[in-house]
């Protein structure tokens, strides 16, 4: 037993070599690192391209009623390729009425029904503008759209539609607007002092083409 030991420690010793030398080996190669997969590219090439026209408006102002039938053709024009954003900027200051207005809207929104409410607004503008009393008028408004009428007159005096109006006056505030209409095409302030259907048709042309 004692002459084999020195060959059994060699034979250890030469065990231990191996298996650190292979070990170094080992852990010397590069490491494969996990890629990120590939998005997918989109269906048919490119997204196609959204113009946004935002309107910061009264439903009381007299421009902005002149303003609305343009709008409405616009978006039966373009369709999906044009997003109207409307943003209620009520000059109470001027406008008895304009607040109630911007509230009956918001309330109607509630219900989904807020561009059903923003139309009818707008389109008998004429009708309601100079009224004593616009609360029997938008209650009639609730009626024709269908509305549960309790709960829009509910939401019509809550904080949350208040607030909802307060937000869009002070955004609208925080970009500068201080007139109605205000209009905004992909975030750039449009030139209200030389806006008409036919520069409002050609800038939104010039966007979808991608100048």
């Amino acid at each position: 037993m004692k002459r084999n030991l020195p060959f059994i420690i060699i034979g250890v010793v030469f065990g231990l070599a191996i298996v650190a030398g292979y070990w170094m080996f080992s852990t010397s190669k590069p490491q494969t690192k996990t890629s990120m997969p590939t998005p997918q590219a989109e269906t048919g090439g490119q997204a196609a391209k959204l113009v946004v026209l935002s309107e910061f408006g009264d439903y009381q102002c007299p421009p902005c009623g002149a303003l609305h039938p343009e709008l409405k053709k616009i978006k039966e024009k373009y369709g999906s390729q044009v997003r109207l954003d409307f943003y209620n900027f009520p000059l109470t200051r001027i406008h008895q009425h304009a607040m109630a207005a911007s509230q009956a809207a918001m309330a109607a929104k509630q219900q989904g029904k807020f561009w059903e409410m923003h139309n009818l607004l707008y389109e008998s503008q004429e009708l309601w503008k100079d009224v004593s009393d616009m609360k029997p008028i938008l209650k009639n408004f609730a009626q024709q759209l269908k509305l549960d009428v309790e709960q829009f007159e509910r939401d019509f005096d809550s904080l949350q539609v208040k607030a909802a109006v307060a937000s869009d006056v002070q955004r609208g505030e925080a970009l500068g607007v201080t007139g109605t209409p205000t209009l905004f095409i992909n975030g750039q302030l449009l030139d209200s002092e030389t806006m008409t259907a036919e520069v409002l048709r050609t800038e939104i042309d010039k966007r979808l083409a991608g100048n």
